[in-house]
């Protein structure tokens, strides 16, 4: 696998330019009906967690949440805290 060399203050612009190079168009998310699948700004399948289903759904949701959260924000992207079904935000 090549490395990822960064040479440059535009490393956000490379990390996102790598993926692009790869197909992939960040920033990630989860798939609206799988709860371990993660796919990119396109909606394409990017990878899934636990694809032998042996994990406890809200583990895989945490796994792919915790993968999300680290691409994204090393491609520039900006967190924001989720709302849960109530509306309170999420912790």
């Amino acid at each position: 696998m090549a490395d990822l060399r960064v040479d440059s203050p535009r490393l956000s612009e490379d990390y996102v330019a790598a993926f692009a190079r790869l197909g992939i168009r960040l920033p990630l998310d989860h798939a609206v009906d799988d709860a371990g699948e993660v796919v990119d700004d396109l909606g394409k399948s990017v990878f899934t967690v636990d694809v032998n289903h042996e994990l406890a759904d809200q583990v895989v949701e945490e796994i792919a949440a915790l993968i999300i959260l680290a691409v994204n924000t090393c491609g520039g992207f900006r967190a924001v805290a989720a709302e849960d079904p109530e509306g309170d935000p999420a912790r």
